[in-house]
């Protein structure tokens, strides 16, 4: 009987451990900002300086409605013509096929230029993963 006992709670310690180091294989949430990297050119030279840039979501490469923006980010910073910043639409990704359009304004003038043409989004492997594989 003490030997059928330890055996039950030696396979109740293993299950307890067991479940404890369960790692969950399902995707783990990314959040839906993304980094946009760009060049900004100003009368055929770098830019440098602060600038607003207008972010737009199309499906198509021109014309079209926009399926989500603009989303504004304020005094960006351009350093010989090259810019970082992130731009969060929310969930609006479907998989389908989507260009982005960039409008470019002085820092606080509200007077935006579309740039053209319009940048096909593209997914990176890291999106595409649906998280680390199981240890």
């Amino acid at each position: 009987m003490k030997t059928r006992t330890k055996r039950i709670q030696v396979a109740l310690a293993l299950l307890a451990l067991f479940t404890l180091n369960l790692q969950p294989t399902t995707a783990h949430a990314q959040g839906t900002a993304f980094t946009y990297q760009g060049r900004l050119d100003s009368g055929g030279v770098p830019a440098s300086g602060n600038y607003d840039i207008a972010f737009s979501l199309f499906a198509t490469n021109t014309s079209g409605v926009a399926i989500a923006g603009p989303v504004t980010n304020a005094a960006v910073s351009v350093t010989n013509g090259l810019f970082s910043t992130a731009v969060d639409f929310g969930g609006v990704f479907t998989g389908g096929s989507n260009w982005l359009q960039i409008a470019v304004s002085t820092n606080a003038a509200n007077a935006f230029n579309n740039l053209a043409p319009r940048q096909q989004l593209t997914p990176v492997p890291y999106a595409v993963l649906p998280g680390p594989p199981a240890t």
